[in-house]
C-alpha cells in the first residue's frame, strides 16, 4: 500500500472507530490513533472514560468493574468494529484483541486481517 493511501485508510479507521466508541460508550476517546503494519491494526485510544467510569477507576474494586464490563461490552460488539476496520482494509477481520489499562484509562485494540495474496 502506498504512503497516500496507507494515510487516507489510517485516518477513516481512526474517525470509524471514533464513532463507533462514541455510541458503544457515549464518549469518543479524547486521542485515538491508528497504526497499519501488513495484515495487523493497531489502535490506540487514550481518555476513554465516560463519567461513571471515571468516578469507578478511583477504587480497586472499581477498576475491576470498568475491566469486566467493557471486556463484555466488546465481545457483544466486536463484530461490528471488525466490520468497519474490514470495509475500509478491504480485507477480512480474522482476529481482534482488545484490552484497556484501568489504571490510565488507555486501551488497545488489533486487527489481524486475511492475508493478501500477491499475485
Amino acid at each position: 500500500m502506498n504512503s497516500a493511501a496507507l494515510s487516507t485508510h489510517t485516518e477513516a479507521i481512526e474517525q470509524a472507530l471514533s464513532r463507533f466508541h462514541q455510541e458503544q460508550q457515549g464518549i469518543a476517546p479524547k486521542q485515538l490513533r491508528a497504526t497499519i503494519l501488513d495484515d495487523m491494526v493497531v489502535v490506540l485510544s487514550s481518555g476513554v472514560y465516560n463519567t461513571s467510569e471515571q468516578e469507578l477507576s478511583e477504587s480497586k474494586q472499581g477498576k475491576k468493574l470498568i475491566q469486566s464490563a467493557r471486556r463484555d461490552q466488546r465481545a457483544l460488539t466486536r463484530r461490528e468494529a471488525e466490520a468497519a476496520v474490514a470495509g475500509i482494509m478491504g480485507r477480512r477481520v480474522v482476529r481482534s484483541f482488545f484490552d484497556i489499562d484501568t489504571r490510565t484509562g488507555d486501551q488497545v485494540e488489533v486487527y489481524i486481517l486475511e492475508r493478501q495474496i500477491d499475485a
